[in-house]
């Protein structure tokens, strides 16, 4: 009985040691490991649409986890960074205003959300957090001082089906429709995001993505 207890434990130890893991298929999925680690930033512009309304957005996001995102639909505007340490938002013509300590947390969290997971999951001598396997197909992602993020890969795709994290009490779920090969590297092509009221609901569709475009210091904050 206890050799055959160690038989199943080394067999899943070579399972992992030869990547058949749901993190390594994800990796390849989206283009490799190695190609992955060439990125050094993503800027991405898309049409956005939220209750009947229509808007843009673009973002910006390097490897070690700072981002820019401009927003504006109909009459809302937001301009919202986060350098890796310190985050600034600014609503319409409004002044701008350091992160509060929840808007923080969801912030550190947030650098990795969508296609930019790819940074936090596939590198663990970059991270800082942890990433914890469920399932053969689910993966939970905290970066230090975030907050979680459960990834759902497709079964068929190994890539990201569903990712949900809480904003406070509300459970956010982001539904990935379509992906697009850039460069080698899939990334999403429109995804849904609910907070499960549907009109509360919006929908992404990228319609540029740039890899390694120079990302000055100066994108990741905004002047008092």
């Amino acid at each position: 009985m206890r050799n055959a207890v160690y038989a199943v434990i080394f067999f899943f130890g070579l399972v992992g040691a030869t990547g058949d893991g749901p993190i390594e298929r994800w990796a390849n999925a989206a283009g490799g490991r190695d190609k992955v680690a060439t990125i050094t930033s993503i800027y991405r512009e898309a049409t956005i649409e939220y209750a009947g309304y229509q808007g843009t957005l673009k973002v910006w996001h390097t490897a070690d986890g700072k981002y820019r995102k401009e927003e504006q639909v109909a009459t809302y505007s937001l301009i919202e960074t986060f350098d890796g340490v310190t985050g600034t938002v600014k609503q319409g013509s409004g002044p701008p205003h350091t992160m509060t300590a929840a808007e923080s947390q969801l912030a550190t969290s947030r650098r990795f959300a969508n296609a930019n997971a790819m940074f936090f999951a596939f590198f663990p001598e970059r991270r800082h957090g942890t990433v914890a396997v469920e399932n053969d197909n689910t993966i939970v992602l905290k970066p230090e001082g975030g907050v979680e993020w459960h990834v759902l890969l497709d079964a068929q795709t190994a890539l990201p089906k569903t990712m949900i994290h809480k904003e406070g009490d509300q459970l956010i779920t982001v539904t990935f429709d379509s992906y697009e090969t850039v460069d080698g590297i899939m990334f999403e092509k429109e995804i849904h995001r609910s907070a499960g009221d549907p009109a509360r609901g919006s929908v992404i569709r990228f319609t540029k993505t740039l890899l390694n475009r120079p990302a000055d210091a100066s994108l990741f904050s905004i002047p008092a």
